[in-house]
């Protein structure tokens, strides 16, 4: 009933005076207030930790969670004071909502001080798709990179053990590659490999020299495993001699696997002048993977909102059917959301080479949901069938977004129009996949029934919402 001050040594009074038994009333009392929240959560952390958990846990269960300000500051506080008891009330049998992103919080808490015990309890967490900061680990990899690597391979987290050991390679690299590579390639398992395949890129950029004369004089299975890092690297400071190398050195699937890393390296420093080596090269599995790995970093990315460069596409038309399939299939996505009327063209041109159809289904989608009548006339002057399903998934969008002028450009169709089958079949197919789609599936359907039925039979539906479609369709006796 109090304001201003008064209320404020109020609310002092009672934090200063309560006991464990007070803070919840407390808590919910201060709900809605920033600083009465703050200063309860902190007093109730101080003086209950437990028992402050145990309120959290049982409101969690009820399905009336408090802040998540409580939740935050009781971690914080705990994990100073005691952080055993934090992580063992933490490690009960019991589920219940919340655990698992209490657990992500200790845990990313636990990284920025006690790397050690970060990891150890996300691997027993199983926390396996989070990245937590990876400040404390540069700290903890210099002072002892061999310990820290060791640690880290017995307590596997998923992407924070992938991260962690990077950070820890880099470092072992700096101070003893020889000695890292040693113990690296002793390892089993991914990121055994991972470990090895960063101290050699390390240490091949700062000295490349040294680094070939490691590798050169390693067995025949370590070279095949890291061939690849390592002329990564080496492409970043001559890429042509790193292709001279390999093709001189190398064959079958490693040759492939260290070409595509070698062009990964090369196109980061120089796109352009990696794509003229990749012109250079005799057709074959290996330019195919070349060309895949220049185009993927020199088309631009969907969020650099660019255009794709009439020097890119025209490099991409000037090479063998194979690579050009190969670097269009890796770029499609982005070049869809980048430049979709570019790669329109490109695909609409270039007749001798076979692309995956998904290119030209997900391609005229795309461009339906901007402009219906240019996707059909697109599709139309493809080939047939590449026309009739490139054409079938751009109505079907058309249908989903636009359903009365789709189906009133539909119904325009001449009976003898070879699209009309395929084309009413790709909305059937995607309005069945749509909860809210009765109405219009009933009315597309009305206009076919058996393929309708059809349709319904031939997909991967739940068999409830199956039984609902096939009965807004109409009967059709004798059929």
């Amino acid at each position: 009933m109090t304001k201003g001050v008064t209320r404020w040594l109020y609310w002092w009074d009672a934090i200063e005076k309560a006991g464990a038994a007070d803070f919840p009333r407390l808590a919910r009392l201060a709900q809605g207030n920033r600083v009465a929240t703050r200063l309860v959560a902190e007093r109730w952390a101080e003086l209950a930790p437990k028992q402050f958990f145990e309120a959290l846990r049982s409101a969690a269960k009820q399905g009336n969670k408090f802040s998540g300000e409580f939740a935050d500051i009781l971690f914080s506080s705990w994990l100073k004071k005691d952080k055993a008891a934090a992580i063992e009330a933490l490690n009960g049998p019991e589920n219940f909502p919340e655990r698992n992103s209490w657990r992500q919080q200790v845990a990313s808490t636990l990284m920025d001080s006690d790397p050690e015990t970060g990891l150890k309890m996300m691997s027993q967490w199983h926390i396996e798709n989070y990245g937590p900061n990876m400040k404390a680990v540069e700290s903890w990899a210099k002072t002892d990179p061999r310990h820290a690597a060791e640690f880290t391979l017995g307590c596997p987290a998923g992407y924070a053990s992938a991260q962690a050991l990077r950070i820890i390679g880099e470092a072992w690299s700096k101070m003893d590659p020889a000695q890292a590579l040693q113990f690296a390639t002793a390892q089993r398992g991914d990121l055994g490999k991972s470990l090895a395949d960063t101290v050699l890129k390390s240490w091949a950029e700062r000295d490349l020299n040294q680094a070939a004369d490691w590798l050169a004089n390693a067995d025949l299975a370590t070279v095949k495993k890291l061939s690849p890092s390592f002329v990564e690297a080496w492409a970043k400071q001559d890429a042509s001699a790193a292709l001279a190398w390999c093709q001189a050195n190398l064959a079958g699937s490693t040759l492939t696997e260290s070409v595509r890393d070698l062009f990964n390296g090369a196109a980061q420093k120089d796109p352009a002048a990696a794509a003229a080596l990749v012109s250079s090269m005799e057709p074959s599995p290996t330019r195919s993977q070349a060309a895949a790995a220049v185009a993927d970093k020199w088309f631009p990315n969907t969020f650099e909102s660019k255009r794709v460069p009439p020097e890119t596409i025209a490099w991409l038309s000037s090479l063998d059917p194979d690579s050009i399939r190969s670097a269009a299939d890796k770029v499609s996505w982005k070049w869809i959301e980048a430049d979709p009327s570019s790669l329109a063209a490109f695909l609409q041109s270039s007749t001798n080479v076979t692309f995956s159809m998904y290119a030209y289904q997900n391609l005229a989608r795309s461009m339906a949901r901007n402009d219906p009548a240019a996707a059909l006339d697109w599709a139309n002057h493809l080939p047939e069938q590449l026309g009739m399903t490139a054409g079938g998934s751009a109505f079907g969008e058309w249908g989903v977004s636009q359903f009365d002028a789709a189906l009133q450009w539909y119904n325009q169709l001449p009976p003898s129009d070879p699209r009309r089958d395929p084309f009413l079949t790709s909305l059937l197919q995607q309005l069945a996949w749509d909860p809210q789609a009765g109405d219009r599936f009933a009315q597309a359907a009305a206009l076919a029934p058996s393929s309708a039925r059809s349709v319904l039979k031939g997909m991967a539906l739940p068999d409830d919402r199956r039984a609902a479609l096939l009965a807004l369709v109409s009967p059709q006796t004798g059929k």
